[in-house]
């Protein structure tokens, strides 16, 4: 906290924390990684139905958030567990112009959709809420994050993966 306090926008740690805590409190977003697609014939509701519980509620002990929105590649319980789930992870940094106290940070963002919830394009659900959450706004660094590129990544069978790439700009005094 007191390194953020002097106005230290260098740090990769602050940085990526302030864009976890975005997604760990982000209703939407969690809605999205945990409640599984519309399906009328079953009376379930779409994910975002307002008569659904307040995830922030439900999830008082973080357990859903834990299993879900994870800093580390950890896939092994997928096989037998189909969820959604979000990896966060810093990416390449770059000094601008040889001056190491002014950088470009890049964060990656993998989303994993177990084929389960694609049938309402939760993948793509997600990474729109991601990017309303992340695009021009200032989570993190100096000035606004903007989004580099997207791409399809492996993921494990049964799963479809897609990778974000954001970047901000940093500076230490």
């Amino acid at each position: 906290m007191a390194e953020e306090k002097r106005g230290d926008f260098m740090s990769m740690y602050n940085n990526l924390r302030k864009v976890v805590t975005v997604f760990r409190y982000d209703e939407i977003l969690l809605r999205l990684l945990y409640y599984p697609p519309e399906n009328i014939k079953n009376n379930i509701k779409d994910p975002l139905d307002k008569s659904l519980e307040d995830m922030l509620v439900l999830d008082e002990d973080w357990s859903i958030r834990d299993k879900r929105i994870l800093l580390v590649s950890k896939s092994d319980d997928l096989v037998d567990d189909p969820i959604c789930r979000i990896y966060l992870y810093a990416g390449r940094r770059t000094p601008q112009n040889g001056n190491f106290k002014v950088a470009n940070q890049e964060i990656v963002v993998d989303v994993l959709c177990h084929n389960n919830f694609e049938k309402d394009l939760r993948s793509m659900r997600i990474s729109d809420r991601i990017n309303e959450l992340l695009v021009h706004e200032r989570v993190a660094g100096m000035g606004k994050i903007e989004y580099i590129h997207g791409n399809q990544i492996s993921s494990p069978v049964n799963y479809i993966g897609y990778r974000h790439l954001y970047e901000f700009a940093v500076t230490k005094r």
